[in-house]
């Protein structure tokens, strides 16, 4: 195995515990903002926001090796549901930032679920 693919794999196996934390935190700040809202909501947004923009990181880093084969996770498609989340946040709007959290935990899924196929696969 070659020194990146190492890398890259090492990446990932961090990755994949962590996404499904924030997956989860995801889907609790969703409810959050269809009408739960918290105290500290705006503060637990600013924490989700740095965790994706880790995962995207590591995407980046990996985006080769996922999209091995063929294109699994569309960096285009990725970038597009983060600048609807910045949208979403700068506009204030609790609805629209809730249906934004919704795309990006489709894509921290699927790069979940991928990851942990190539690290088991390995």
């Amino acid at each position: 195995m070659d020194d990146l693919l190492a890398q890259q794999i090492e990446a990932l196996e961090v990755a994949v515990p962590y996404c499904e934390k924030i997956s989860n935190a995801i889907g609790n700040v969703m409810e959050e903002l269809n009408g739960h809202r918290q105290e500290d909501t705006d503060e637990y947004i600013t924490s989700i926001f740095n965790g994706i923009n880790w995962i995207i990181e590591v995407y980046n880093g990996t985006r080769e090796l996922i999209n091995k084969d063929s294109v699994i996770i569309d960096k285009d498609s990725v970038n597009a549901s983060i600048f609807k989340l910045n949208a979403a946040y700068n506009a204030k709007n609790d609805v629209m930032l809730s249906d934004a959290f919704s795309e990006v935990k489709d894509f921290v899924t699927k790069f979940m679920e991928t990851g942990k196929s190539i690290v088991n696969n390995k």
